[in-house]
C-alpha cells in the first residue's frame, strides 16, 4: 500500500513539474498581443457638435487564437475630461491576426469649449486618449494624443433692403441676408430670433422660422419681411424714400439642429446697404 501511495505522489510531482517547466517558458513561447490606435478621424460634423471615432487594432503574434475580454476609455478634450467609460464587448483575434474595435463619441462644441463662438478662435481641439485592454492574466494599457480640426463658423451679411409698398399704415420692407457656409459639409439653420436696427429708428425685433440649408463651400439666402408703422421709423421716412444706402445694425440668434437638442449661435453684423425700391 506504501508503495502504490508512493508512485501516485511520485507521477503528481512529476507531472507539475512538468507543467510549472511549461509556464516558466511559456513567455518565450506567447508573445503578448500588440495594440495601436489611430488618430481620430470625424464621422460626422454640424455647427453644434461632431462625432468622432478611434480605431483599436489589436494584432495577435501567436500560432493560437486569444481573446479580449474588454475595453476601458478616458478622452479629455482641451485638457479637460470629456468622456469615460468601458467597452464590455468581446474580442476575438485568430492566430496570427489582427482585430479592430471602435470607439466612437459625439462632442458637442459648447461643452468642450464652454461656447460656439469660441470656434472663431480656435481651429483644432487637443485630445488625448488612455485605457487598458483586458485580456484576462493580462491587461495592456493604451493612449494617444493628437488634434481635431473643427469646423468654421459662418459668416452672415445683410445684402440689401428693399422697400416693397408705401400705404397709409406704414411701410413694407424686406432684407435679404446671405449666408457663407466655409465648411466641407452642409449646414442647417433652423430659423433665427433678429434685432434690426435702422439708422437712427428703435431697433425692431422679430423672428425667421423657415430654416436655410446651405451646401458645402456655398452662399445662401434668407428672406425676412416686415411691415413697420410710420411711428417705428420716424426720421426715416425721407431717406427710404429717396436715399441710395442705409447704414443697418443686423443682431441675430441662429437656431443650430444637433443630437442632443437645440443650440443657438449668436451672429452680428453691420454696415451700410444698399436701399432698393
Amino acid at each position: 500500500m506504501k508503495s502504490y501511495k508512493f508512485r501516485i505522489a511520485a507521477s503528481l510531482a512529476a507531472a507539475l513539474t512538468l507543467v510549472l517547466a511549461g509556464c516558466a517558458g511559456l513567455d518565450k513561447v506567447v508573445k503578448p498581443p500588440e495594440l495601436s490606435l489611430s488618430n481620430a478621424y470625424i464621422t460626422g460634423m454640424s455647427l453644434a457638435e461632431m462625432g468622432v471615432a478611434f480605431d483599436v487594432d489589436v494584432k495577435n503574434p501567436n500560432p493560437l487564437g486569444l481573446s479580449m475580454q474588454g475595453l476601458t476609455y478616458s478622452l479629455q478634450v482641451q485638457d479637460k475630461p470629456a468622456v469615460q467609460g468601458a467597452l464590455t464587448q468581446k474580442l476575438d483575434i485568430g492566430a496570427n491576426k489582427s482585430s479592430r474595435v471602435q470607439l466612437p463619441f459625439t462632442l458637442r462644441y459648447e461643452d468642450v469649449l464652454g461656447t460656439l463662438l469660441a470656434l472663431r478662435d480656435n481651429r483644432e481641439l487637443r485630445y488625448e486618449i488612455r485605457g487598458e485592454a483586458d485580456f484576462g492574466l493580462l491587461r495592456l494599457p493604451y493612449s494617444k494624443t493628437g488634434t481635431i480640426a473643427l469646423p468654421s463658423l459662418p459668416s452672415v451679411s445683410v445684402q440689401r433692403l428693399r422697400v416693397n409698398q408705401f400705404s397709409l399704415s406704414g411701410v413694407n420692407l424686406s432684407v435679404l441676408l446671405q449666408v457663407e457656409n466655409a465648411n466641407g459639409f452642409p449646414i442647417r439653420l433652423d430659423g433665427l430670433d433678429y434685432q434690426l436696427k435702422l439708422g437712427d429708428a428703435p431697433a425692431i425685433h422679430g423672428a425667421a422660422k423657415a430654416p436655410l440649408a446651405v451646401q458645402a463651400n456655398q452662399k445662401g439666402q434668407l428672406e425676412l419681411n416686415m411691415s413697420l408703422n410710420y411711428a417705428m421709423i420716424g426720421n426715416l421716412l425721407q431717406t427710404l424714400r429717396s436715399a441710395n444706402q442705409l447704414p443697418i445694425e443686423f443682431n441675430s440668434q441662429m437656431k443650430l439642429p444637433g443630437a442632443n437638442g437645440q443650440t443657438r449661435l449668436p451672429m452680428d453684423w453691420k454696415g451700410n446697404v444698399p436701399l432698393l425700391r
